[in-house]
């Protein structure tokens, strides 16, 4: 009896070492996959964090280009309606001179037609001026509509 109990010790033994073994086999194993796994994410999670930041980059840098292209186009409004608004006073300030001029030159000569045809002269003048008045009138109106178009 005392063999057998021996034997069915040694056998345990044998048993519990080899289970050991396994346990020790398993464990190892097991500690490689998760060191691969741990690795694995670690660069999948880093590769992640890259493109998230060159997707970053990439949208600051379009809306920084969109910001420039537009203030671009805002400069060229502006320039474009302040040289329309100054060719228009420019025009206008040509007509009304145009008009003094011949309203002027008309009052002139109604003057030199003398006493005698004082009558005629006066409503001669007052149609010059009544034209002049028309022309600033009308250029004043063409200023008006240039300013309208280009707001």
């Amino acid at each position: 009896m005392r063999r057998a109990a021996r034997a069915a010790q040694g056998d345990l033994k044998q048993a519990e070492e080899a289970g050991k073994a396994r346990a020790e086999d398993a464990l190892k194993e097991a500690r490689a996959s998760y060191g691969a796994a741990k690795a694995s994410t670690k660069e999948k999670v880093t590769g992640s964090r890259q493109k998230i930041d060159e997707s970053l980059y990439d949208l600051t840098e379009r809306a920084r280009q969109t910001a420039h292209e537009a203030q671009e186009k805002l400069n060229q409004y502006k320039n474009a309606t302040e040289q329309s608004l100054a060719d228009a006073r420019r025009t206008s300030e040509q007509k009304f001179e145009e008009t003094k001029d011949a309203v002027t030159q008309r009052a002139d000569e109604a003057k030199d037609a003398g006493q005698t045809w004082f009558g005629w002269g006066q409503s001669k003048t007052d149609e010059a001026k009544r034209e002049g008045a028309q022309k600033v009138a009308e250029s004043a109106e063409d200023v008006k509509k240039r300013a309208e178009k280009q707001v």
